[in-house]
């Protein structure tokens, strides 16, 4: 039996609606990075951009670098600052003001009784007058406060993906 040659426009439109999927779904080009200083690893989903800049937490100046990727509107970001020279008791204190600043960013109300470190937080607000979907993790571990974050708007952010990120990070020994 001979097969039938597919016809032109049913190639055509076949191949317009692939490229229509194609330009829809943004790529996840996922990759291992060491972060935080080599102190961690984790699997960003594109290409990344370190910054650094001064934070205020609880009164308290910290350098606070951020390593980034953006996939379509939604970014993917692991920060730490360093906690040296801060108190033992004043750590937690500052752990817990990075917590409260993702719910603030976010104009959501912060839960009275706030996650411990290093489990799940989930943030649904607003930016810019559009809902804002985040998942997060923070931890102090030793000299450094860490946090794993994937935001961006509700509807651009799968959640698999966000979940991929943020349990990704993985500390070394």
């Amino acid at each position: 039996m001979i097969p039938r040659p597919v016809s032109l426009p049913l190639a055509s439109l076949a191949l317009v609606c692939l490229l229509l999927l194609a330009a829809c779904s943004p790529t996840y080009d996922w990759r291992e990075l060491d972060v935080v200083n080599g102190a961690a690893r984790a699997a960003f989903p594109a290409r990344v951009r370190t910054e650094s800049r001064d934070i205020t937490l609880e009164g308290s100046p910290l350098a606070y670098t951020l390593d980034a990727a953006r996939v379509d509107q939604a970014v993917f970001a692991v920060g730490h600052a360093s906690l040296a020279g801060v108190p033992e008791a004043r750590r937690e204190v500052l752990a817990k003001a990075l917590l409260r600043s993702l719910y603030q960013n976010l104009k959501a109300e912060p839960p009275a009784d706030l996650p411990p470190a290093g489990t799940d937080i989930v943030v649904q607000g607003e930016a810019g007058g559009k809902p804002v979907l985040l998942l997060a993790r923070i931890w102090v571990r030793g000299d450094l406060l860490v946090e794993a974050v994937a935001t961006g708007p509700a509807d651009k952010l799968p959640r698999a993906e966000a979940q991929t990120f943020v349990h990704s990070l993985r500390f070394r020994q």
